[in-house]
């Protein structure tokens, strides 16, 4: 377990930084299903207690009130908006999520360029099927 523990932390470790990330992850839930999602990362810090994912006691899962949810079985997705982003589905780039801060557009297309201040990470780790962060600079006027 301890080395599953250090994966979760370096993973964290990674979007602490910036609280305006947004963190993809896929996995399989309880049912064996593989579902994925996007996370706003500074959201879930106002609504979970991320102690138990720091420390490794809980695993960070995706669910259907993130940005963007989908179950691959049931072909089951949701899109919600949060304080910090707006989701822009119906695009012909794909899914987009603007920062509602900045007003700047995040393309989570692993071939798209990921969009200005923003850092596409991928995270090897064996806690999930695939993690990826897209660390998201907000650049405040002084």
């Amino acid at each position: 377990m301890t080395g599953a523990v250090g994966c979760q932390n370096i993973m964290f470790a990674k979007a602490v930084g910036h609280p305006e990330s947004i963190i993809f992850i896929r996995d399989r839930n309880s049912h064996r299903q593989e579902v994925s999602a996007y996370i706003d990362y500074a959201h879930r810090l106002t609504t979970d207690d991320f102690e138990v994912y720091f420390s490794g006691k809980k695993r960070l899962f995706p669910r259907s009130t993130d940005l963007s949810f989908y179950n691959w079985d049931r072909n089951v997705s949701t899109s919600n908006s949060s304080p910090n982003y707006q989701v822009i589905a119906e695009n012909a780039c794909g899914l987009l999520f603007k920062n509602k801060s900045d007003r700047k557009i995040i393309n989570v297309d692993p071939k798209a360029y990921p969009g200005d201040n923003t850092t596409r990470i991928p995270v090897e780790t064996d806690l999930y099927l695939h993690v990826v962060i897209y660390d998201h600079i907000v650049r405040r006027g002084t």
